[in-house]
């Protein structure tokens, strides 16, 4: 397997295992938007619930005022019978009170006819530390005067609700707008405990004024709703069918966006921290009060709305293409291994092929070209001094009086003669296009492509045998063994006959023996 197959595979393993992943992840991404609209929607449903809730106690004040819109004199009696059958209804609502606009020289007035029902009545004010005390003097007085129900709200009874700051601003923005107004959270005077209210006050005027200064002269006093904001939000949210959310009520319109109630779930921690999941929802203004729901769902909650299939479809997807890669892997190992050993098998054919080939194109003693590589050889260069237009030369060589050297010396020493002729006629030659080969018995040739004169070469190749001095008693020419040569030139065409080429070298051999021997005839 080379290394582009095997890079291949493994780069498609990794697209398949990364699409895989990314098919899981797709399906926990719809997961969570479904979780995502199910907070939504179980929190829009605690919302508007809270909502129906704050705008009915609202309704409840706007009752009362009309108790106080149509009577000059509202008697305690009478604003105890109504507010207790309000407060039979609404059993959450902490008080139902009136507080009227008590100017100073009146505060002895009010104090006399009040103590005639509520001997102990006073006009108070708490000081720092929480204790109740005579409330200081004053322009202006708005104490509470009549309250429902009075049994839990005694700390209550006589407090001036302009003592407070933050508070009198309240019921100054509330006469003058002559609109509802809620208080920010607040701990009540009559809190017993460290749950945080608020108050809305609802102003009553003398007739119907229509500016602020009018409203501001003609200020009765204002009815008022005291509520703990733990007790609305608890039997609002228990009614509610969506379970497994912490709900944060949190007061948007209040510069520290500060936090009112928090529903904090048993055996979640940090339920309350913001979460990936967290949906804030602002609930309708009321009373000039900004609210907002932050909802922040459980570990259980989430947990029971996941499944197992995008961790399945990752991990089975991986699987499955891991064991498709480990697979084809194999097949492509194995089929390397066969193509290898066929290739193998190939390349040992071609080796045999090429060793016979060269065999059948060498003499099998001399180890130089034979007679059939000369042959088609010669007929190549032939064909190529006719196309290029150059000369070609031809040598054909005799080994003299060879015959009477193996009578005289064996056959043995004859055939070592003709190695030893061989190698050093292929010595003589330089050029690697040259060609020497064994003609046959002690005949040998040369062919030289693109050679002008071969008289040269064939001289230089007489001179070089002639040096090997290897002995012969027995020639006529010399004590040692010679060569004859016959060389002939041709710049061949296509009129040219390669037969007529090789016999004129033929024949300047012939002429080199009968001339003597140890001769070059051109």
């Amino acid at each position: 397997m080379n290394i582009f197959s095997t890079s291949r595979l493994f780069f498609l393993a990794f697209i398949g295992i990364a699409l895989s992943v990314f098919l899981g992840w797709s399906f926990y991404e719809e997961e969570t938007k479904i979780i995502e609209l199910d907070i939504r929607r179980d929190t829009d449903e605690k919302v508007a619930a809270l909502e129906r809730e704050l705008f009915i106690n609202l309704e409840v004040l706007f009752s009362i005022k009309g108790l106080f819109d149509s009577s000059d004199n509202v008697t305690a009696a009478e604003f105890n019978k109504l507010t207790q059958s309000i407060l039979a209804r609404h059993p959450h609502i902490q008080a139902l009170s009136w507080a009227p606009k008590v100017l100073h020289s009146e505060r002895g007035t009010y104090k006399r006819l009040r103590r005639k029902e509520l001997p102990d009545f006073v006009i108070t004010e708490r000081k720092e530390q929480g204790k109740m005390i005579r409330a200081e003097d004053r322009a202006v007085y708005f104490p509470v005067y009549y309250i429902e129900p009075i049994t839990r709200n005694k700390l209550a009874v006589g407090f001036d609700l302009a003592s407070n700051t933050e508070r009198l601003k309240t019921l100054e923005i509330s006469r003058d707008l002559g609109t509802a107004q809620a208080t920010a959270s607040i701990t009540l005077v009559q809190e017993a405990s460290n749950q945080k209210g608020f108050i809305t006050f609802i102003p009553i005027y003398q007739g119907e004024p229509t500016t602020i200064e009018q409203r501001r002269d003609h200020l009765r006093g204002f009815v008022t709703g005291v509520f703990r904001i733990g007790d609305i939000f608890d039997s609002v949210i228990k009614h509610t069918s969506a379970q497994g959310i912490t709900i944060t009520l949190v007061d948007t319109s209040s510069p520290s966006f500060e936090t009112l109630h928090l529903n904090h779930l048993p055996n979640e921690p940090n339920s309350g921290q913001r979460s990936k999941f967290s949906y804030q929802k602002h609930l309708t203004k009321f009373s000039g009060r900004q609210w907002s729901i932050i909802a922040t769902p459980t570990n259980g909650y989430v947990t029971e709305r996941r499944s197992l299939l995008p961790y399945l479809i990752s991990l089975f997807g991986a699987l499955f293409v891991a064991l498709g890669a480990a697979y084809t892997f194999t097949v492509l190992r194995r089929s390397e291994y066969i193509e290898t050993m066929v290739l193998d098998r190939t390349n040992d054919l071609n080796d045999a092929k090429q060793k016979l080939e060269t065999l059948s194109r060498t003499d099998a003693l001399t180890g130089i070209a034979n007679r059939r590589c000369f042959d088609e050889r010669l007929e190549t260069e032939w064909k190529r001094a006719i196309r290029e237009k150059t000369p070609l030369s031809l040598m054909m060589i005799d080994v003299d009086h060879f015959k009477q050297f193996n009578d005289r010396y064996g056959h043995t020493v004859g055939d070592n003669c003709l190695i030893g002729v061989a190698s050093s006629l292929q010595k003589s030659l330089y050029r690697p296009d040259d060609l020497v080969a064994r003609y046959g018995g002690e005949e040998f040739v040369i062919i030289l492509p693109n050679t002008k004169d071969a008289s040269t070469p064939a001289e230089n190749c007489r001179r070089a045998i002639e040096n090997l001095q290897i002995s012969h008693e027995t020639s006529d020419t010399a004590q040692h063994i010679t060569i004859s040569i016959g060389a002939v030139t041709l710049t061949p065409n296509n009129q040219s006959e390669l037969i007529e080429f090789t016999n004129k070298a033929d024949r300047a051999l012939y002429e080199a023996k009968e001339s003597g021997r140890n001769k070059v005839c051109t």
